[in-house]
C-alpha cells in the first residue's frame, strides 16, 4: 500500500503517534507519573495497555530513548522585578493643563524612562463600544500586533486583561526581548 499510494497503514500511523506521545509525556517537566510507571503484575489475563504497548513497539523496533527535558520557557515576571510607573515625571493637575500638553508629557515621560532603542514598546489597549455586549483586546509592537475579539457580556476591563495576558504569551515565544520590554496600557 505504501508503495502504490505513498500512504502508510492506519495501524503504523497510530504506532507512530503513540510513540512520539510517549516520549512528549515523558519529557513534561512537573510531572514524574510517566517516567516512573511501573507494570504491575496481574494474575488475570488482560489487554495491553497504552505504556506496555509502547513498550513493546520500542522494544521491536529498537528504539532506544534518553528523554531529555523540554525547553522551559521564563516567566517574564521571573526575569527581572516588574516596575510599574502611573505616572508622568512631572507633578500636574490633571484638569489644568490641555490635552496636547498632557500627551506631549506623556511622549516624553515614555521616552526618557524607557527609551525605544533599549527598550520593546509593547501598546495594550481593551475596548468597548456602547451598545454592544462584547469588548476587544489589542496591542502592538515592532514584533507583533493582534485584536482579539472577546466573549458576551465583556468588559474593556476584561480586554485591558486579555490584551496584557495576550502580550506576555506572545513576547514569552521572543525569548531574546523578555529583559528589555515595556507594556504601556
Amino acid at each position: 500500500m505504501t508503495f502504490i499510494t505513498e500512504n502508510k497503514p492506519v495501524q503504523e500511523l497510530i504506532k507512530e503517534k503513540a510513540v512520539f506521545l510517549h516520549e512528549k509525556l515523558l519529557r513534561i517537566p512537573a510531572d514524574q507519573y510517566w517516567k516512573g510507571y511501573e507494570k504491575k503484575q496481574s494474575n488475570l489475563k488482560t489487554q495491553n495497555g497504552f505504556i506496555q504497548k509502547v513498550t513493546e513497539i520500542k522494544t521491536n523496533f529498537d528504539i532506544k530513548s534518553e528523554p531529555q527535558p523540554s525547553h522551559q520557557r521564563r516567566n517574564p515576571v521571573d526575569v527581572e522585578q516588574v516596575e510599574c510607573c502611573p505616572h508622568l515625571q512631572q507633578n500636574i493637575v490633571k484638569g489644568e493643563i490641555g490635552t496636547d500638553t498632557l500627551r506631549h508629557l506623556a511622549l516624553e515621560t515614555l521616552n526618557s524612562r524607557y527609551p525605544p532603542d533599549k527598550w520593546l514598546h509593547i501598546f495594550t489597549d481593551g475596548s468597548q463600544i456602547d451598545g454592544y455586549i462584547n469588548a476587544g483586546a489589542g496591542l502592538y509592537c515592532e514584533l507583533f500586533s493582534c485584536y482579539i475579539p472577546l466573549e458576551q457580556h465583556s468588559t474593556a476591563s476584561d480586554g485591558e486583561i486579555e490584551a496584557i495576558r495576550t502580550a506576555l504569551r506572545l513576547l514569552n515565544l521572543h525569548q531574546n526581548k523578555l529583559e528589555g520590554a515595556v507594556i504601556f496600557l
